[in-house]
């Protein structure tokens, strides 16, 4: 932050933001954000299924993204190592179970984290949640 790459600000839910500022002064992340916030209603259906879906994409490209480098020293490699010992069918035997498994644990993950931090929050009312919810952000 001393560096003025990173600014602290603070989000309307008690989070703490640090955008980066972009060289050449546009910032991005805040236009993303003016977009966002102008179109999806924070806690509606279409906020939560956002969650999920960028749940789903994080978790499960990632997820499947990852290999054994000592085994696998390229993508072509790659190819060629799990041809010669699956066969075609190698191919999909590995990543699709991952990329589905992740896609589905991240689209819960995020999702439900969403919807239950509505839920308590609601529940613990407004003065308390952010009592309880700002202590648990500056651990």
């Amino acid at each position: 932050m001393d560096a003025g790459i990173l600014k602290r600000c603070q989000s309307p839910w008690n989070t703490p933001l640090l955008p980066v500022k972009k060289p050449g002064g546009t910032d991005y992340l805040r236009e993303v954000n003016k977009w966002v916030t102008a179109t999806v209603e924070y806690g509606s259906v279409k906020f939560y299924a956002l969650c999920g879906f960028g749940g789903l994409l994080s978790c499960g490209l990632t997820h499947t993204a990852v290999a054994d480098p000592q085994k696998y020293k390229g993508i072509l490699n790659g190819f060629s190592v799990t041809l010669k010992e699956d066969g075609f069918c190698g191919l999909a035997k590995g990543w699709a179970p991952t990329l589905i498994g992740y896609s589905l644990q991240g689209l819960c993950k995020f999702g439900f984290y969403e919807v239950f931090k509505v839920l308590y929050s609601n529940m613990l009312g407004e003065e308390n949640a952010i009592t309880v919810f700002g202590c648990l952000c500056q651990c």
